[in-house]
C-alpha cells in the first residue's frame, strides 16, 4: 500500500514538474530567450520599446554570435544583452530627463560619431557656454561626446552581476536617485566621472545621513561603495573609488530633554494583550497569535503552505538564512487555527490565503499584511516613536522578540526539557560567535536538538491575559 505524501513529497514533486529547487515556482530558463537565428548562425535580439523606437531608429538591437550551437549562444548572451539593454535605458533617460539640456546632450551621444556630429556639437557646446556658463557647457559636451558616463549608465549590468534580493536592488535604485539629485543641485554634472573623493564626503554629510538613521545610512553608503569597486573591476573606471574609507559622522549627542530611545524592543505584556483583544480581523488575529506562539518571521508564516503544517509541526521553507529551514512545533493554542486553516484546502494552498498575489514589483507576500498590521497597532494606541522618530520601535517582528524574551523567562523561571541551544534551532538564528569548537560540540557533532526539546520550548511560552483590576 503506497504511503501518503508528506510535506516534503509535496516540496519535491512541485520541483519536479517546476523544474527548479524546492519551494520556488520559476519555470525552466528558456535558452532561445533574447536569440534569434539569422543566416546560419545566432544572434543577441532586444526589442527596442515603442516610446524610443524613433529616437534609436529601429524595432530592436541585434549583435551577431557567430556560432550556430544553442547551448553555446545562450551561455555567451548574457553581457551583450545587458550592453544593448544600457542603449534603450539610455534613450530612455534622455527622454525622462526633467533638465532639457541634458536631455539633449543624451540625444547626442545616441548619434553616429562622425565628423558633422562633432562639428555640431562643438557648435552647440559654444553656445551653451555663452548662455549659461562654462561649467554647464563642460557637463553638456561630456555627456554628448561620451567622455562622462552618466550615473546609472552601468546600473542594471551591476545589479545583474550582484543578485541582489528585489528589496536590496530597491535601496541601490533609491540611494543612487539621491545621489543624482544632490549632483544636480550642486550644479556638478551627473556622472560617475563627475564623483571625487570630497564630492563623495560632502554627499555623505549633506544628504545621505540626513534624517536617517547610522545603521540605513551604512547600508545606502555600503550599495554606492560596491557599485564603484564593480565599476573598477570592470574597467568603466579608472579612478580610485571615492567612496572607499568614507565614514559615517558621528551621531549627535543627545540632548538632556530628549526622550531616550533604546531602539526596537518587544512587545510588553500588557500591548500583547491590547492587540490581541481588539478588532483586527480573522487575518490578524490568526496571525499574530502564530507570530507570538511560534517565533517566526512574518514572511515565513505568509510563505506556508497547507503542505507545510501537516503534523505536529511547521516546516519553514522560505526563510532569510540557511538557518531559518527548519520545523517548529505547533504550540498546543494554534492547533484550532491551524486545523480550520488547512480544513478542505489543496496542500499547495497557502496557510494565510487571504492575501493577494505578490507583484512583479515586490518578492514578499507579507507587504499588505504588515501594512494592515501597522494601521491596527496605531489605532489602538500600540506605539513607540520617541523624538517624533520616523519608524516606531515595535512592529510585527516583535512578537518574535517578545516569544524569544519569554523563552529566557521561562528558563530561568525553572523551566525544563530545552536550553538556550534549542532557542536557536526554533527560531532560526544564524550561528553564533560563540567558540567554534562549543558551537561544533553543541550543533554539529550533537545534531539538531530532538523534536521533544522544541516542542517543551514552544509550549513554556503562554499568551498574558489581562490582569482584573481590584
Amino acid at each position: 500500500m503506497p504511503r501518503p505524501l508528506a510535506a516534503l513529497d509535496f516540496r519535491l514533486l512541485e520541483a519536479q514538474q517546476w523544474g527548479t529547487r524546492v519551494g520556488h515556482r520559476v519555470r525552466v530558463a528558456n535558452q532561445r530567450q533574447y536569440l534569434e537565428w539569422h543566416g546560419q548562425q545566432w544572434r543577441v535580439r532586444v526589442k527596442v520599446p515603442a516610446k524610443v523606437r524613433d529616437l534609436i531608429g529601429r524595432g530592436k538591437l541585434t549583435f551577431p554570435l557567430h556560432t550556430s550551437d544553442l547551448s553555446d549562444a545562450d551561455a555567451r548572451k548574457w553581457p551583450i544583452v545587458a550592453r544593448l539593454k544600457e542603449v534603450i535605458m539610455a534613450a530612455s533617460r534622455a527622454l525622462a530627463s526633467n533638465d532639457p539640456l541634458e536631455a539633449e546632450a543624451l540625444k547626442f551621444r545616441l548619434t553616429k560619431d562622425d565628423e558633422a556630429t562633432q562639428y555640431f556639437l562643438h557648435n552647440r557646446a559654444t553656445q551653451v557656454e555663452a548662455a549659461e556658463g562654462f561649467a554647464r557647457a563642460q557637463a553638456f559636451y561630456g555627456l554628448a561626446s561620451g567622455e562622462i558616463t552618466p550615473l546609472d549608465h552601468h546600473a542594471d549590468a551591476f545589479l545583474a552581476h550582484q543578485g541582489y534580493r528585489q528589496k536590496s536592488e530597491g535601496d541601490f535604485r533609491r540611494v543612487l536617485v539621491w545621489l543624482t539629485t544632490w549632483l544636480r543641485d550642486s550644479n556638478l554634472p551627473v556622472a560617475l566621472e563627475g564623483v571625487s573623493r570630497i564630492e563623495a564626503g560632502r554627499f555623505i554629510t549633506e544628504s545621505l545621513v540626513v534624517g536617517r538613521g547610522a545603521q540605513k545610512a551604512a547600508a545606502y553608503l555600503g550599495f554606492i561603495r560596491q557599485y564603484w569597486t564593480w565599476l573598477r573591476d570592470k574597467g568603466h573606471l579608472t579612478a580610485d573609488n571615492p567612496w572607499a574609507g568614507q565614514t559615517l559622522p558621528a551621531p549627535p549627542r543627545r540632548q538632556r530633554e530628549a526622550d531616550p530611545d533604546r531602539g526596537k524592543r518587544p512587545f510588553t505584556d500588557d500591548e500583547v494583550v491590547s492587540l490581541l483583544a481588539g478588532d483586527a480581523g480573522p487575518l490578524l488575529n490568526d496571525m499574530m497569535r502564530v507570530g507570538a506562539l511560534s517565533g517566526m518571521r512574518v514572511e515565513e508564516m505568509c510563505q506556508l503552505f497547507v503542505s507545510d503544517c501537516v503534523g505536529e509541526a511547521f516546516n519553514v521553507w522560505a526563510g532569510k538564512t540557511d538557518n531559518a529551514r527548519r520545523t517548529v512545533p505547533i504550540h498546543s493554542d494554534l492547533v484550532g487555527i491551524v486545523k480550520r486553516r488547512i480544513e478542505s484546502k489543496k496542500p499547495g494552498d497557502f496557510l494565510f490565503e487571504e492575501l493577494p498575489p505578490t507583484p512583479k514589483s515586490r518578492e514578499t507576500r507579507s507587504d499588505p499584511a504588515i501594512k494592515r498590521f501597522t494601521r491596527y497597532r496605531r489605532d489602538i494606541g500600540v506605539d513607540e516613536r520617541p523624538n517624533d522618530k520616523a519608524k516606531s520601535n515595535v512592529d510585527f517582528h516583535s512578537f518574535r522578540r517578545w516569544f524569544v524574551r519569554k523563552v529566557r523567562n521561562a528558563k530561568l523561571a525553572g523551566d525544563s526539557g530545552f536550553d538556550e541551544w534549542t532557542l536557536t534551532w526554533v527560531v532560526g538564528h544564524t550561528d553564533s560567535d560563540r567558540a567554534k569548537s562549543l558551537d561544533l560540540s553543541q550543533h554539529g557533532y550533537a545534531g539538531q536538538d530532538p523534536e521533544k526539546s522544541k516542542k517543551a520550548l514552544v509550549e513554556a511560552v503562554k499568551l498574558p491575559v489581562r490582569q482584573a483590576v481590584l
